[in-house]
Protein backbone atom coordinates (compact mmCIF):
# COMPACT_ATOMS: atom_id res chain seq x y z
CA UNK A 1 0.00 0.00 0.00
CA UNK A 2 1.53 3.48 -0.71
CA UNK A 3 1.14 5.90 1.82
CA UNK A 4 0.37 9.42 0.20
CA UNK A 5 2.29 12.71 2.02
CA UNK A 6 -0.84 15.16 2.46
CA UNK A 7 0.08 19.18 4.14
CA UNK A 8 -2.72 20.72 6.04
CA UNK A 9 -2.42 24.09 6.21
CA UNK A 10 -5.12 25.35 8.93
CA UNK A 11 -6.77 22.46 10.59
CA UNK A 12 -8.92 24.04 13.10
CA UNK A 13 -12.00 25.41 11.40
CA UNK A 14 -15.09 23.90 10.98
CA UNK A 15 -14.44 22.39 7.43
CA UNK A 16 -10.87 22.16 8.11
CA UNK A 17 -11.30 19.97 11.41
CA UNK A 18 -13.90 17.81 9.63
CA UNK A 19 -10.98 16.92 6.76
CA UNK A 20 -8.41 16.78 9.13
CA UNK A 21 -10.36 14.21 11.63
CA UNK A 22 -11.28 12.08 8.13
CA UNK A 23 -7.96 12.02 6.63
CA UNK A 24 -6.32 11.16 10.14
CA UNK A 25 -8.34 7.53 10.06
CA UNK A 26 -7.04 6.86 6.23
CA UNK A 27 -3.81 4.51 6.81
CA UNK A 28 -2.56 5.45 3.09
CA UNK A 29 -1.84 9.13 4.35
CA UNK A 30 0.92 10.55 6.23
CA UNK A 31 -0.69 13.48 7.16
CA UNK A 32 1.30 17.03 8.63
CA UNK A 33 -0.69 20.02 9.37
CA UNK A 34 0.45 23.56 9.91
CA UNK A 35 -0.61 26.45 11.65
CA UNK A 36 -0.32 28.68 14.19
CA UNK A 37 -1.23 26.20 17.39
CA UNK A 38 -3.52 28.51 19.36
CA UNK A 39 -5.65 25.55 19.20
CA UNK A 40 -4.38 21.61 20.12
CA UNK A 41 -5.67 19.30 16.63
CA UNK A 42 -8.74 17.22 17.37
CA UNK A 43 -6.63 14.30 15.54
CA UNK A 44 -2.79 13.09 15.86
CA UNK A 45 -0.91 14.06 12.89
CA UNK A 46 2.65 15.41 12.29
CA UNK A 47 1.98 18.89 14.04
CA UNK A 48 4.16 21.92 12.69
CA UNK A 49 3.40 25.67 14.20
CA UNK A 50 4.32 28.22 12.25
CA UNK A 51 2.24 30.89 10.39
CA UNK A 52 1.85 30.00 7.12
CA UNK A 53 2.54 33.41 6.06
CA UNK A 54 6.01 33.51 7.18
CA UNK A 55 7.50 32.61 4.23
CA UNK A 56 11.15 32.50 5.03
CA UNK A 57 10.32 30.31 8.36
CA UNK A 58 7.67 28.48 5.63
CA UNK A 59 10.53 27.75 3.23
CA UNK A 60 12.79 26.02 6.12
CA UNK A 61 10.17 23.72 7.21
CA UNK A 62 9.40 22.36 3.91
CA UNK A 63 12.96 21.69 2.95
CA UNK A 64 12.95 19.38 -0.09
CA UNK A 65 9.96 17.60 0.59
CA UNK A 66 7.63 17.17 -2.09
CA UNK A 67 3.81 16.50 -0.91
CA UNK A 68 0.83 14.88 -2.78
CA UNK A 69 -1.25 17.28 -1.77
CA UNK A 70 -1.45 20.84 -0.18
CA UNK A 71 -4.99 21.84 1.28
CA UNK A 72 -4.90 25.60 2.02
CA UNK A 73 -7.63 26.57 4.04
CA UNK A 74 -6.25 30.41 5.51
CA UNK A 75 -5.33 32.19 1.88
CA UNK A 76 -7.44 34.99 1.89
CA UNK A 77 -5.78 37.86 -0.10
CA UNK A 78 -3.94 38.10 -3.74
CA UNK A 79 -0.68 38.92 -1.88
CA UNK A 80 -0.93 35.31 0.70
CA UNK A 81 -1.64 33.39 -2.71
CA UNK A 82 1.46 34.44 -4.63
CA UNK A 83 3.99 34.09 -1.61
CA UNK A 84 2.24 30.25 -1.96
CA UNK A 85 2.96 29.38 -5.18
CA UNK A 86 6.10 30.78 -4.68
CA UNK A 87 6.68 27.92 -1.47
CA UNK A 88 4.97 25.06 -3.05
CA UNK A 89 6.12 25.09 -7.16
CA UNK A 90 7.86 22.27 -7.52
CA UNK A 91 6.87 20.58 -3.81
CA UNK A 92 3.50 19.51 -4.19
CA UNK A 93 1.49 17.72 -7.05
CA UNK A 94 -1.60 19.10 -5.75
CA UNK A 95 -2.65 22.76 -4.12
CA UNK A 96 -5.83 22.66 -3.04
CA UNK A 97 -7.27 26.44 -2.39
CA UNK A 98 -10.33 26.63 -0.33
CA UNK A 99 -12.14 29.33 -1.93
CA UNK A 100 -16.40 30.23 -1.94
CA UNK A 101 -19.14 30.66 -3.77
CA UNK A 102 -19.90 34.05 -2.60
CA UNK A 103 -16.78 35.05 -5.29
CA UNK A 104 -19.58 35.02 -7.89
CA UNK A 105 -21.65 37.95 -9.01
CA UNK A 106 -24.83 37.07 -7.81
CA UNK A 107 -27.08 39.88 -8.59
CA UNK A 108 -27.19 38.87 -12.40
CA UNK A 109 -27.24 34.90 -11.82
CA UNK A 110 -29.52 32.59 -10.26
CA UNK A 111 -28.13 29.44 -12.17
CA UNK A 112 -24.58 29.02 -11.38
CA UNK A 113 -21.46 27.00 -12.97
CA UNK A 114 -18.23 27.38 -11.99
CA UNK A 115 -17.32 29.64 -14.94
CA UNK A 116 -20.13 31.95 -13.69
CA UNK A 117 -19.18 35.62 -13.55
CA UNK A 118 -17.40 36.84 -10.51
CA UNK A 119 -16.52 40.07 -8.82
CA UNK A 120 -19.14 40.32 -6.37
CA UNK A 121 -19.32 44.21 -5.95
CA UNK A 122 -21.22 44.27 -2.68
CA UNK A 123 -18.31 41.36 -0.46
CA UNK A 124 -14.92 42.18 -0.04
CA UNK A 125 -14.55 38.86 0.93
CA UNK A 126 -15.51 37.57 -2.30
CA UNK A 127 -14.03 40.05 -4.53
CA UNK A 128 -10.48 39.25 -2.49
CA UNK A 129 -11.42 34.94 -2.48
CA UNK A 130 -11.54 36.03 -6.77
CA UNK A 131 -8.26 37.91 -6.46
CA UNK A 132 -6.97 34.89 -5.02
CA UNK A 133 -8.44 32.35 -7.92
CA UNK A 134 -6.52 34.82 -10.55
CA UNK A 135 -3.10 34.71 -8.86
CA UNK A 136 -3.83 30.52 -8.66
CA UNK A 137 -4.98 30.43 -12.40
CA UNK A 138 -2.16 32.47 -14.16
CA UNK A 139 -0.05 30.08 -12.06
CA UNK A 140 -1.86 26.99 -13.47
CA UNK A 141 -0.71 28.13 -16.88
CA UNK A 142 2.85 27.79 -15.77
CA UNK A 143 2.20 24.59 -14.39
CA UNK A 144 1.62 24.80 -11.08
CA UNK A 145 -0.97 22.27 -10.34
CA UNK A 146 -4.02 24.32 -8.64
CA UNK A 147 -7.95 22.52 -7.59
CA UNK A 148 -9.87 25.19 -6.79
CA UNK A 149 -13.14 24.30 -4.50
CA UNK A 150 -15.72 26.78 -3.21
CA UNK A 151 -18.15 25.51 -0.64
CA UNK A 152 -21.45 27.29 0.04
CA UNK A 153 -22.36 27.96 3.75
CA UNK A 154 -20.43 25.09 6.06
CA UNK A 155 -21.76 24.54 10.03
CA UNK A 156 -20.57 21.89 12.28
CA UNK A 157 -22.14 20.79 15.33
CA UNK A 158 -21.36 24.30 17.24
CA UNK A 159 -22.64 26.62 14.68
CA UNK A 160 -25.66 26.72 11.92
CA UNK A 161 -26.73 28.99 9.43
CA UNK A 162 -28.63 31.92 10.60
CA UNK A 163 -29.75 35.03 9.09
CA UNK A 164 -28.85 37.84 11.90
CA UNK A 165 -26.75 36.89 14.79
CA UNK A 166 -24.21 38.04 17.28
CA UNK A 167 -20.96 36.84 18.42
CA UNK A 168 -22.47 32.84 18.17
CA UNK A 169 -25.74 31.08 17.18
CA UNK A 170 -26.55 30.78 21.02
CA UNK A 171 -27.86 34.93 20.56
CA UNK A 172 -30.47 33.49 18.49
CA UNK A 173 -31.52 30.42 19.45
CA UNK A 174 -31.59 31.77 23.48
CA UNK A 175 -33.97 34.67 22.22
CA UNK A 176 -36.20 31.93 20.34
CA UNK A 177 -36.10 29.77 23.96
CA UNK A 178 -37.37 33.37 25.69
CA UNK A 179 -39.90 33.43 23.14
CA UNK A 180 -38.54 36.94 21.68
CA UNK A 181 -38.72 37.63 18.06
CA UNK A 182 -35.92 37.14 15.83
CA UNK A 183 -34.75 39.17 12.75
CA UNK A 184 -34.73 37.25 9.30
CA UNK A 185 -33.60 39.16 6.16
CA UNK A 186 -36.06 39.59 3.16
CA UNK A 187 -39.49 37.83 3.31
CA UNK A 188 -37.68 34.69 4.27
CA UNK A 189 -38.35 32.84 1.31
CA UNK A 190 -35.02 33.41 -0.60
CA UNK A 191 -33.09 29.90 -1.35
CA UNK A 192 -30.12 29.21 0.57
CA UNK A 193 -27.96 26.08 0.53
CA UNK A 194 -25.66 24.57 3.72
CA UNK A 195 -23.68 21.76 3.93
CA UNK A 196 -22.44 19.85 7.15
CA UNK A 197 -18.40 19.60 7.84
CA UNK A 198 -19.08 15.80 7.70
CA UNK A 199 -20.73 16.18 4.22
CA UNK A 200 -17.87 18.35 2.74
CA UNK A 201 -14.94 16.63 4.23
CA UNK A 202 -16.59 13.04 2.68
CA UNK A 203 -16.91 14.69 -0.79
CA UNK A 204 -13.87 16.90 -0.91
CA UNK A 205 -11.41 13.91 0.30
CA UNK A 206 -12.25 12.46 -3.41
CA UNK A 207 -10.35 15.11 -4.88
CA UNK A 208 -7.14 14.59 -3.50
CA UNK A 209 -5.17 12.87 -5.60
CA UNK A 210 -8.06 13.14 -8.26
CA UNK A 211 -6.18 13.82 -11.62
CA UNK A 212 -8.83 14.88 -13.63
CA UNK A 213 -9.12 17.42 -10.69
CA UNK A 214 -6.10 19.79 -11.32
CA UNK A 215 -6.39 22.89 -12.99
CA UNK A 216 -9.92 22.33 -12.27
CA UNK A 217 -12.59 24.60 -9.89
CA UNK A 218 -15.31 22.96 -8.28
CA UNK A 219 -18.63 24.43 -6.55
CA UNK A 220 -18.99 21.96 -3.58
CA UNK A 221 -22.57 22.80 -2.87
CA UNK A 222 -25.35 20.47 -1.44
CA UNK A 223 -28.06 20.43 -3.63
CA UNK A 224 -30.85 20.03 -1.06
CA UNK A 225 -32.57 23.41 -1.32
CA UNK A 226 -34.01 25.50 2.14
CA UNK A 227 -35.12 28.81 2.62
CA UNK A 228 -34.14 30.76 5.51
CA UNK A 229 -37.91 30.43 6.95
CA UNK A 230 -37.65 26.64 6.53
CA UNK A 231 -34.21 27.32 8.88
CA UNK A 232 -35.96 28.86 11.48
CA UNK A 233 -39.01 27.01 11.66
CA UNK A 234 -36.81 23.82 11.44
CA UNK A 235 -34.60 25.19 14.61
CA UNK A 236 -37.63 26.55 16.11
CA UNK A 237 -39.45 22.11 16.24
CA UNK A 238 -36.31 21.34 17.45
CA UNK A 239 -36.21 23.32 20.29
CA UNK A 240 -39.97 23.10 21.14
CA UNK A 241 -40.69 26.77 20.22
CA UNK A 242 -43.14 28.75 17.66
CA UNK A 243 -40.38 31.05 16.31
CA UNK A 244 -41.95 34.81 16.07
CA UNK A 245 -39.80 36.01 12.74
CA UNK A 246 -39.53 39.53 11.74
CA UNK A 247 -38.97 39.85 7.91
CA UNK A 248 -36.94 42.86 7.33
CA UNK A 249 -35.40 43.73 3.84
CA UNK A 250 -31.78 43.06 3.34
CA UNK A 251 -31.23 46.65 1.79
CA UNK A 252 -32.20 48.32 5.78
CA UNK A 253 -30.16 45.49 7.45
CA UNK A 254 -27.48 46.32 5.13
CA UNK A 255 -27.10 49.65 6.84
CA UNK A 256 -26.48 48.76 10.21
CA UNK A 257 -23.14 49.99 11.88
CA UNK A 258 -22.91 47.86 14.19
CA UNK A 259 -23.14 44.64 12.65
CA UNK A 260 -21.19 43.79 9.38
CA UNK A 261 -24.52 42.47 7.57
CA UNK A 262 -23.65 45.02 4.56
CA UNK A 263 -21.20 41.92 4.03
CA UNK A 264 -23.04 39.06 5.38
CA UNK A 265 -26.89 39.86 3.79
CA UNK A 266 -26.34 42.09 0.69
CA UNK A 267 -23.38 40.23 -0.19
CA UNK A 268 -24.44 37.06 0.22
CA UNK A 269 -27.58 35.71 1.97
CA UNK A 270 -30.11 37.78 -0.10
CA UNK A 271 -29.51 35.64 -3.10
CA UNK A 272 -31.36 32.72 -4.35
CA UNK A 273 -29.20 30.80 -6.65
CA UNK A 274 -29.03 27.07 -8.15
CA UNK A 275 -25.88 25.32 -9.29
CA UNK A 276 -25.32 23.34 -11.75
CA UNK A 277 -23.81 19.82 -10.59
CA UNK A 278 -21.87 18.77 -14.24
CA UNK A 279 -18.64 19.18 -12.54
CA UNK A 280 -19.35 18.15 -9.09
CA UNK A 281 -20.49 14.42 -10.83
CA UNK A 282 -17.74 14.38 -12.74
CA UNK A 283 -14.92 15.14 -10.35
CA UNK A 284 -16.95 13.55 -6.93
CA UNK A 285 -18.13 9.93 -8.26
CA UNK A 286 -19.89 8.79 -5.13
CA UNK A 287 -20.80 12.31 -3.86
CA UNK A 288 -23.29 12.46 -1.24
CA UNK A 289 -24.61 14.70 1.28
CA UNK A 290 -26.73 12.40 4.40
CA UNK A 291 -26.98 15.58 7.00
CA UNK A 292 -30.42 17.57 5.73
CA UNK A 293 -31.84 20.21 7.44
CA UNK A 294 -33.42 18.77 10.21
CA UNK A 295 -30.57 16.07 11.39
CA UNK A 296 -28.18 19.10 10.73
CA UNK A 297 -30.54 20.84 13.44
CA UNK A 298 -30.73 18.13 15.62
CA UNK A 299 -26.90 17.59 15.91
CA UNK A 300 -26.15 21.09 16.40
CA UNK A 301 -28.98 21.24 19.45
CA UNK A 302 -27.92 18.16 20.67
CA UNK A 303 -24.34 19.67 21.08
CA UNK A 304 -24.97 23.40 22.74
CA UNK A 305 -27.05 21.06 25.60
CA UNK A 306 -24.13 19.06 26.01
CA UNK A 307 -21.42 22.05 25.87
CA UNK A 308 -22.18 24.45 27.80
CA UNK A 309 -19.41 26.79 26.49
CA UNK A 310 -21.77 27.13 23.19
CA UNK A 311 -24.50 28.53 25.28
CA UNK A 312 -23.10 32.15 26.27
CA UNK A 313 -25.45 34.99 26.23
CA UNK A 314 -24.65 38.27 24.03
CA UNK A 315 -26.47 41.00 26.04
CA UNK A 316 -25.57 43.34 23.56
CA UNK A 317 -26.73 41.92 20.60
CA UNK A 318 -30.29 41.02 22.19
CA UNK A 319 -30.36 44.88 23.24
CA UNK A 320 -29.82 45.81 19.29
CA UNK A 321 -32.43 43.07 18.34
CA UNK A 322 -35.44 44.69 20.28
CA UNK A 323 -34.44 48.37 19.52
CA UNK A 324 -34.46 47.46 15.50
CA UNK A 325 -37.76 45.67 16.07
CA UNK A 326 -39.19 47.68 18.17
CA UNK A 327 -38.31 50.67 15.60
CA UNK A 328 -39.04 48.78 12.73
CA UNK A 329 -42.83 47.90 13.85
CA UNK A 330 -43.40 52.17 14.95
CA UNK A 331 -42.32 52.77 11.13
CA UNK A 332 -44.55 50.07 10.03
CA UNK A 333 -47.20 51.10 11.87
CA UNK A 334 -46.98 54.64 10.79
CA UNK A 335 -46.88 53.57 7.41
CA UNK A 336 -49.72 51.58 7.55
CA UNK A 337 -51.86 54.28 8.60
CA UNK A 338 -50.65 56.54 6.53
CA UNK A 339 -50.56 54.62 3.20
Amino acid sequence: MSVRKILIIGGTGVISSAVLGMLAKRRDTELYVINRGHRPLPVMANHIICDANDTAEMQKIIGSTVFDAVIDFVVYTPDQARDRVYLFQNHTRQYIFISTVVVFNHENNFILNEDSVQKNRLSQYGRDKSACEDVFNQAAKKGFPITIVRPSQTYGFDRFPLSVKGKNCWSVVSRILSDKPVIIHGDGQSIWHMMHSFDFAYNFIQLIGNINAINRSINLVNPEIVTWDMIYDSLGKALNRKVQKVHIASETLAMSTKYPLSEQIAGDKQFSNLYTDIVRDALIPDFKCLINLDKGIELYTQYIWEHSESRIEDPEFDIWCDQVINDYHAYMGRFNAKF
